[in-house]
C-alpha cells in the first residue's frame, strides 16, 4: 500500500529570541508544496486524543486531501526550550513559527491554524501579530480575552477551572521541569502539594487562602491570575488587538455548556467586525450544545438527541479551510446552533440572531413569582454565609474535571433549591412554547448588609414532573461602595448566552443568591481579597432583593418569534 505522509520528527524551529521549539510535522504524499495546518500545543504534541481528537481534525483525511501538518510543543512544554508563562509568548512564537514554515520547500506559501482550549488561544494570539501567510483559524472552544471571559466571570474568579487546569494540565509537566532549579524547600513543598491535590481536588478549591507561597512554589503564574493587586490578563489582552487589514478568516466553533462561551461569542462579533456588510465575510460560527471536554450527545441529566452529533467538526474544519485556501467564499451558514429543548439545529444570517425581542418576567418578593408585570412594592431575604456556600450544579462548568463534564450542563436542582439561602422565583406554566436564544440577563434592586458580596442568578425550567433543571447562571461580583446599607441599588447579573425551547406547559424558575461554589470563589464579604481570605475573614450577610413598580426586579429573556424561528430551522440536520 502506498504510503499516505511521511513524518519529520522533533524538527528544531528557533524563535527570535533564540529558543527552539519542537515541532512534528506531516507531509503528504505529494511532490509540490501543501498549504500548512498548524497546532501549538502546550498539551503535548505526540498526545494523538489532544491533538486530533479534541481539536477536530482527523490526520489521515487532511494529509490525503493534500494538507501538510505541524504540531509543536509550545514554549516551556515538555520537549520545547525556554520558560512557560501562560499566553505571554504564543503571538510572537506563533507568528516566528509561520515565518518559519513559508520558508520550507514543502509550504506553498499558506497557513492555518486549528485547535482547542488553550491551543485555540495561541491562535487568537498569534493572529494579533498579523502575520503574512496566515490564512485561516479554527479556534475551538476558547476566548478573544484571557482575563474576564477564561480566568474571572462578572468578577468572580473562575476557581474551579483554574486550579483544575493547574492540578491536570499544566501543573505535573511545568513541576517536573523546574526542579533542577528549585530550592530543596521548595520543591519538596510544591511536589507535596501537587500529589495532595491530585488524590482530592475538592481540597484545592476549599484551601484558605487560595493564593499562598506554596502554590506560587507549584505554578508561579498564580501570583498575576490571583493577586489582587495585579491587573489579571491586561497587557495580554490588549494584545488581541486587530487591524481592518488583518483579515485571517475564522471559523469558531462554541459550545452552550462550555466554560468559555462568552468568550468565544465575544470572538466570533469581533472577527466579523472586521468585514464591510457587502455579503463577502468569510467567517462562520456554530454553536453546538456541548460542554469543555464533553462532546457528546449527553449534557448533564439530558440526552439531546442524535441530532446533537449531526454536525461533524473534523469535516467541518477541512470543509472550512479548503474553502479559504482555494480563495472560494464558504457556502455553509454563517452561523449554525443548537437548539436545546426541541434538540434541533437552526442556520442564521448573523450573530446575535436579528428579530429577536427583550421580554422582562418580573420578580414578585412577597408570592415567589415571575409575572408580566410589576406588582406592588415588596421585599424578601436570606443570609449569606461564606462558610456554607451554595453548592455548584450544572451550567458552563468544567467540573468534576477534564474530559468528564458530569456537573455541566442541565442539571436537577431540587437539593439546591431546599437550601434556605436563595431565593426562588417561579412563573406560571407557559401558554405557548417559547424559544430563547441570546443572552439572558436579570437586574435586580437588592441591599447588603456586607461593604461587598456576590450576586448570583440561575435560570431553570421546571418540567411536567416538577423537578427544576438549570439551564444557565451567572454572577456579579459587587461592591456597596458609598451607598447606604438600607438604600436599594440595581445591579445587573449576566447568565449568559443560551438557545432553548420552553415548550408550552413548563414553568420558567429564577434562583438567585449570593454563591456559587467551587465555580467561583467564596467571596468573604469583609474588605478582604477573597483570593487573601482566611476563615477567619469570612463574614455572614443580611441579603435582601426588593421587587415592584419602584424596583423593577426582572428577568430578562431574549425571544425568539415562533415565526422567525421555523424560518431558521435546519431540518436536513435533524430534530429529536
Amino acid at each position: 500500500m502506498q504510503a499516505t505522509f511521511r513524518l519529520l520528527d522533533n524538527v528544531d524551529v528557533t524563535m527570535r529570541d533564540g529558543v527552539v521549539l519542537k515541532t512534528d510535522i506531516w507531509l503528504p504524499a505529494t511532490d509540490g508544496a501543501s498549504p500548512v495546518l498548524l497546532q501549538r500545543t502546550p498539551y503535548r504534541k505526540e498526545t494523538p486524543f489532544g491533538s486530533q481528537y479534541i481539536s477536530a481534525l482527523e490526520f489521515q483525511t487532511a494529509l490525503r486531501r493534500g494538507y501538510a501538518i505541524a504540531i509543536q510543543d509550545t514554549r516551556g512544554r515538555y520537549q520545547s526550550g525556554g520558560e512557560f508563562v501562560p499566553f505571554e509568548f504564543e503571538g510572537r512564537d506563533g507568528a516566528d513559527t509561520i515565518d518559519w514554515l513559508r520558508s520550507q520547500p514543502f509550504c506553498n506559501g499558506k497557513v492555518a491554524m486549528f485547535g482547542a482550549s488553550y491551543v485555540g488561544a495561541t491562535q487568537v494570539l498569534a493572529l494579533s501579530e498579523n502575520p503574512p501567510g496566515l490564512s485561516a483559524i479554527a479556534p475551538q472552544l476558547t476566548t478573544l480575552r484571557h482575563d474576564d471571559t477564561w480566568m474571572y466571570r462578572g468578577g468572580g474568579l473562575e476557581l474551579a477551572f483554574l486550579m483544575l487546569w493547574i492540578i491536570e494540565s499544566l501543573g505535573p509537566d511545568h513541576l517536573q521541569r523546574r526542579m533542577a532549579t528549585m530550592p530543596s524547600g521548595a520543591r519538596e513543598r510544591a511536589t507535596a502539594l501537587l500529589q495532595r491535590l491530585q488524590q482530592d481536588p475538592a481540597a484545592a478549591f476549599a484551601r484558605l487562602p487560595v493564593l499562598d507561597n506554596t502554590l506560587i512554589e507549584l505554578a508561579p503564574y498564580v501570583r498575576e491570575w490571583f493577586d489582587p493587586e495585579a491587573v489579571c490578563g491586561k497587557q495580554i489582552s490588549e494584545r488581541v488587538d486587530w487591524t481592518e487589514d488583518n483579515k485571517p478568516a475564522m471559523l469558531v466553533v462554541a459550545g452552550w455548556n462550555d466554560i468559555f462561551l462568552e468568550g468565544s461569542l465575544e470572538l466570533f462579533e469581533k472577527a466579523k467586525s472586521r468585514w464591510s456588510d457587502d455579503g463577502a465575510m468569510p467567517d462562520r460560527l456554530i454553536i453546538g450544545p456541548w460542554s469543555h471536554g464533553n462532546p457528546s450527545d449527553w449534557q448533564g441529566t439530558e440526552w439531546l438527541g442524535y441530532a446533537a452529533s449531526t454536525v461533524e467538526l473534523p469535516e467541518e474544519n477541512l470543509a472550512f479551510f479548503d474553502d479559504i485556501l482555494m480563495g472560494r467564499q464558504p457556502a455553509s451558514p454563517v452561523v449554525r446552533y443548537f437548539r436545546s429543548g426541541s434538540n434541533s439545529w437552526h442556520a442564521a444570517p448573523d450573530w446575535p440572531l436579528p428579530n429577536t425581542t427583550l421580554v422582562s418576567h418580573f420578580l414578585s418578593s412577597d408570592r415567589g413569582s415571575l409575572d408580566t408585570l410589576p406588582g406592588p412594592t415588596a421585599s424578601a431575604g436570606f443570609v449569606s454565609d461564606p462558610s456554607s456556600p451554595v453548592p455548584s450544579a450544572g451550567g458552563a462548568t468544567f467540573l468534576p474535571g477534564l474530559l468528564q463534564g458530569r456537573n455541566s450542563g442541565p442539571i436537577d436542582q431540587t437539593t439546591i433549591e431546599l437550601r434556605d439561602d436563595l431565593l426562588i422565583f417561579t412563573g406560571e406554566p407557559l401558554r405557548d412554547d417559547l424559544d430563547v436564544t441570546g443572552l439572558v440577563t436579570v437586574s435586580l434592586w437588592v441591599t447588603s448588609s456586607a461593604p461587598t458580596c456576590d450576586w448570583t442568578a440561575r435560570l431553570c425550567e421546571v418540567d411536567a414532573e416538577d423537578r427544576s433543571i438549570g439551564i444557565v447562571d451567572g454572577i456579579l461580583r459587587w461592591e456597596r461602595g458609598d451607598t447606604s446599607a438600607e438604600q436599594p441599588v440595581e445591579v445587573t447579573v449576566r447568565l449568559g448566552h443560551i438557545s432553548r425551547l420552553f415548550r408550552k406547559g413548563r414553568r420558567l424558575r429564577l434562583q438567585c443568591a449570593s454563591s456559587n461554589y467551587p465555580r467561583f470563589d467564596r467571596n468573604p464579604q469583609s474588605d478582604v481579597p477573597s483570593t487573601l481570605a482566611k476563615a477567619s475573614d469570612f463574614i455572614v450577610a443580611e441579603q435582601r432583593i426588593f421587587s415592584g413598580a419602584a424596583y423593577p426586579s426582572r428577568l430578562v429573556l431574549p425571544v425568539v418569534t415562533a415565526a422567525y424561528s421555523e424560518a431558521l430551522s435546519l431540518h436536513g440536520l435533524g430534530t429529536a
